[in-house]
């Protein structure tokens, strides 16, 4: 990289006076000799003018915003010199003046939503491939979200990238809790996404660092709602006229016994299933969330259902509803059978983890590959069930005479 002299100065075009008396002020760049120049935008009178200083006599208002326009300018131009030797071009006059009207393409500030249009762009076609529907469509609804946001509080359409800081998340996170009503554990996934944004934009070289990198939301906690014994036996006793009651009830049943999510099941074929050498039958198949596999042998219950629905028709293993029609109708059975608790078809998993294997002495680490989770942190949690049935246990045997 050769070196460079440069020279950034300011004039008063006199021949270009208009019928006030008004001349445009030009912007002169000099790099090794090489000379271009531009207009500013701005306009003073020719006696107005400090030569010397380069800015406007009058101490009055329009002469300090000139002069601060000026003063920035060139703070701006020399700005777009470092940026350019950064990404190793070779500075001439030319390039400045075009760095300086951001007429460079690679060096034009990049827009909010202009980096989340391109993102979901490009992922569009990995959708059903490499990236979940769902997963697409909630980074499509954060969308929304920033530009609600942005039009209701900012009374603007976009932000540009440095304009994202603290008090902008900031801004996003109350208007998603206020605004739109979300939870605190709901809110955290749109900002998360938010600060992926972020983190994309650096890696493209949009910007150099990511300001709310280091924004930390804490998760609430949250009671894990799931079935005891007694509770499931209400559900597998459950019989209805009502045939959506009953499908939704087999379905549920059969994530009871398998551990698999609602979009598991609804994608579960017959290739995920395996029979090994003693005859069992294994479910192997990946998550659809994670791309974990999941390895779960074919409990009796889960087999007698499968048996059902065998001639049901299509590919489908286990016929199932859309999520809003099975978690009505759960609502609905959870009431019929006197159960007061909030059930909806992720309760299911969670019964499969606490009811029917930890109560039920299957280790921590066996449960966690079951369940498709990446470690037994995913797990952990579920864990107070043992707690429960050891104190219990203990009460009991406390309460032996010979104790």
């Amino acid at each position: 990289m050769g070196k460079h002299s440069v020279n950034v100065n300011f004039r008063v075009k006199k021949s270009r006076k208009n019928k006030d008396g008004m001349s445009p002020i030009e912007c002169n760049i000099c790099v090794n000799g090489e000379r271009s120049s531009f207009f500013i935008g701005k306009q003073t009178k020719a006696e107005d003018w400090n030569e010397k200083k380069q800015n406007v006599k009058s101490s009055g208002k329009d002469a300090n915003l000139i002069n601060d326009f000026i003063y920035q300018l060139r703070g701006r131009i020399f700005e777009k010199e470092n940026e350019l030797l950064g990404r190793g071009y070779l500075i001439t006059a030319q390039l400045l003046k075009d760095a300086a009207n951001n007429n460079i393409e690679e060096l034009k500030q990049k827009t909010l939503m202009e980096v989340f249009d391109s993102y979901q762009e490009i992922r569009k076609g990995m959708v059903g491939k490499t990236i979940v529907k769902d997963t697409f469509y909630h980074n499509e609804l954060t969308g929304r979200y920033i530009r609600d946001f942005i039009k209701t509080k900012l009374n603007r359409e976009d932000v540009s990238l440095s304009e994202v800081k603290l008090n902008f998340i900031q801004g996003f996170h109350s208007y998603l809790l206020s605004g739109k009503n979300l939870c605190q554990n709901g809110a955290i996934k749109h900002l998360k996404f938010l600060k992926f944004l972020m983190n994309y934009s650096v890696a493209n070289g949009h910007i150099y660092v990511n300001p709310i990198a280091n924004y930390k939301v804490e998760k609430q906690p949250v009671e894990i709602d799931y079935l005891d014994e007694f509770e499931l036996r209400k559900i597998i006793n459950f019989d209805s006229p009502i045939a959506r009651f009953m499908r939704t009830k087999d379905a549920f049943l059969f994530g009871c016994y398998t551990g698999l999510s609602y979009i598991d099941i609804k994608t579960l074929r017959k290739e995920h299933f395996e029979t090994d050498s003693e005859g069992r039958i294994w479910i192997k198949k990946k998550r659809v969330k994670t791309g974990m596999l999941s390895r779960i042998p074919l409990l009796p219950m889960a087999k007698i259902l499968m048996e059902k629905y065998k001639d049901f028709g299509g590919d489908a293993v286990m016929p199932i509803q859309d999520p809003a029609d099975v978690n009505a109708n759960l609502k609905d059975i959870a009431l019929l059978c006197g159960i007061n608790k909030h059930v909806t078809f992720h309760t299911s998993r969670h019964t499969f983890a606490s009811t029917v294997t930890l109560a039920n002495n299957i280790s921590l680490e066996v449960v966690s590959k079951m369940m498709g989770h990446t470690n037994t942190r995913m797990t952990s949690h579920y864990a107070k069930l043992i707690d429960k049935t050891i104190a219990e246990q203990m009460d009991k045997l406390m309460e032996e005479d010979d104790i």
